[in-house]
């Protein structure tokens, strides 16, 4: 089932949680809703389900508009990020409860009840809890029942609200592996809200990067981390290093150094350049035009060392970080202290006006 948002807008007094926001979601992909606190995903997801009502705009799903429809005839299952499980129900009876709960003429049998209970738990592999009660699971067991028991109802569209947010982070990539190979085996449109985007880029098929009540851009986690649209999103998509600058005869002028123009661009006397910590090389050679550096901090992360640096002769507070691999490292034996020269492989430039909002 495709959804279809139009001109989504919701008002909290004096506080805009939503602000125009349109969207489309083609039927059976799984899509990220990706921004800080407070950005508006939460808000877009429940009236999506139909838990809160917009101000004004549309919300269709296959072509239907469900903007006034109630929650329970939309045909959507929702996750919430604490599980929501009756505490006083087995594992069992909870993952039925939906299906207890259809009108009698609609209500499956006892038995076509069980059979599908037990179907589900299977494919949360949860089979063999069936008879315990929710305080006897781990947060992972509880999660993983607590979307068994929203797909109890076989919804055309699943909205998932910050599933993995309670847990700790060793569980959370368990379950984000879980759930992507879940999504191949369902015919299932679906939604699910994050701030984590390392969860984003490994679970959805797209992300929508949401700010302030907007949609600041949407894309495959690729397009969206390698071509940021706007300075948020560059930032919001990972580590990234700042640097002012102008665009001056074909050229990025520094001021510490000079660099090439990838594509043509005006000259203009305000420029941000981002740099990701993996884009940008070092080397111990003093090639012409390569600013100073000296390594201030070094942080071994598996494959990888994480270098925090500072330029030579500058007196600020925020080091630049580049990442390389570990065994480049050690190769060229760098330590805390030495001296090094820094290259910049790939740059994206915003206005500096831009870049600040």
């Amino acid at each position: 089932m495709s959804i279809d948002i139009q001109n989504i807008c919701k008002q909290f007094g004096a506080f805009t949680a939503l602000n125009d926001v349109s969207l489309h979601i083609p039927e059976g992909e799984l899509v990220a809703l990706l921004g800080p606190s407070g950005c508006g995903k939460t808000s877009l997801l429940r009236i999506i389900a139909g838990l809160d009502h917009a101000d004004s705009g549309r919300i269709a799903l296959h072509g239907q508009d469900r903007t006034d429809q109630h929650i329970k005839h939309r045909g959507v299952g929702f996750v919430f990020q604490h599980y929501a499980l009756f505490r006083h129900m087995t594992i069992f009876e909870n993952v039925a409860f939906g299906l207890r709960a259809k009108p009698r003429r609609q209500r499956p049998s006892t038995r076509a009840i069980r059979e599908k209970v037990d179907q589900l738990l299977e494919l949360v592999q949860l089979g063999w809890l069936g008879d315990r009660y929710p305080d006897q699971l781990s947060g992972g067991q509880r999660q993983r029942i607590a979307l068994a028991r929203a797909l109890a109802v076989e919804p055309r569209v699943l909205l998932l609200d910050e599933p993995f947010g309670a847990l700790d982070a060793n569980v959370r990539k368990d379950l984000r592996r879980w759930l992507r190979n879940l999504h191949r085996n369902l015919d299932v449109t679906s939604l699910f809200v994050t701030h984590d985007q390392e969860e984003a880029m490994e679970v959805a098929s797209r992300i929508v990067v949401m700010n302030n009540g907007r949609v600041e851009q949407t894309g495959s986690p690729a397009s969206v981390y390698e071509h940021p649209a706007t300075p948020f999103v560059s930032r919001f998509m990972g580590s990234v290093n700042l640097f002012q600058g102008r665009v001056r005869d074909g050229r990025i002028d520094l001021g510490h150094w000079q660099l090439p123009l990838a594509e043509p661009c005006a000259d203009t006397d305000a420029i941000t350049v981002f740099v990701r910590p993996h884009e940008a090389e070092l080397t111990r050679r003093d090639d012409a035009g390569l600013p100073e550096v000296r390594v201030q901090h070094i942080v071994p992360v598996g494959s990888v060392a994480r270098l925090e640096l500072k330029l030579a002769g500058d007196t600020g507070d925020q080091p630049i970080q580049v990442e390389i691999p570990q065994r480049e490292c050690e190769t060229m034996s760098i330590a805390n202290g030495d001296r090094l020269f820094l290259r910049l492989l790939r740059v994206r430039l915003f206005p500096a006006r831009a870049a600040a909002s």
